[in-house]
């Protein structure tokens, strides 16, 4: 109710998300970059490409199916969150943001080329030991590419 209350005033809906979860993958860009050194920054992006892709594996490629795996993300977040494993809920903030932006469309692409940015800074990290087993049904560049299945 409330949604569509602010919806009619113009201050809801897909393009108002669009703006907060680009608003929050430059935030947490930032404050990754501003905390982790390296290695860490190379395992972060691992994290998150390696539950993007299981996101979209689950989810049959199709974003309209993403919501289960946004609900699964969030509660991995939360556990990570608990534990104080900053490597793991960097990662799988990056990955609930850039899903969510993906389920968006067309509003979501700030967010999504935010989280590209960081990915292509740290294409690298595609060889790491953490993500070798699950990478290798990845696209190198976009994630949220056509299928290949």
């Amino acid at each position: 109710m409330i949604d569509g209350l602010l919806r009619l005033i113009g201050l809801g809906g897909p393009e108002a998300e669009g703006r907060q979860l680009a608003r929050d993958a430059r935030a947490v860009i930032e404050m990754i970059h501003g905390q982790h050194a390296a290695e860490s920054l190379r395992k972060i992006a691992a994290t998150a490409k390696r539950h993007i892709a299981e996101v979209h594996e689950r989810g049959l490629d199709e974003p309209k199916f993403y919501k289960r795996g946004v609900e699964h993300l969030t509660d991995l977040n939360r556990a990570a969150r608990n534990r104080r494993d900053n490597i793991s809920w960097s990662g799988i903030t990056l990955a609930v943001i850039y899903v969510k932006a993906e389920m968006i469309g067309d509003f979501g692409k700030p967010a999504l080329n935010a989280i590209e940015g960081y990915f292509d800074e740290w294409a690298h990290a595609d060889g790491d030991a953490d993500v070798s087993s699950t990478s290798d049904g990845m696209p190198s560049g976009r994630i949220g590419g056509s299928s290949e299945a």
